[in-house]
């Protein structure tokens, strides 16, 4: 169980760095608004994956 919780969150943090390079990378304003939406969702089903689980 925590250890799904770690890989999750590394994958989360590798996915924000890579889109973070790619974005100062290719600065464009369009990349930075679909960069955010993208971080965004992740993050939402990353948190909700955590306490969906006590939920079960």
């Amino acid at each position: 169980m925590l250890l799904d919780r770690i890989v999750a969150l590394v994958a989360l943090a590798t996915l924000a760095g890579y889109l973070g390079i790619f974005v100062f990378s290719v600065p464009r304003a369009a990349l930075f608004v679909v960069t955010g939406v993208v971080l965004c969702l992740a993050f939402y089903d990353f948190w909700n994956q955590i306490f969906r689980q006590g939920r079960k």
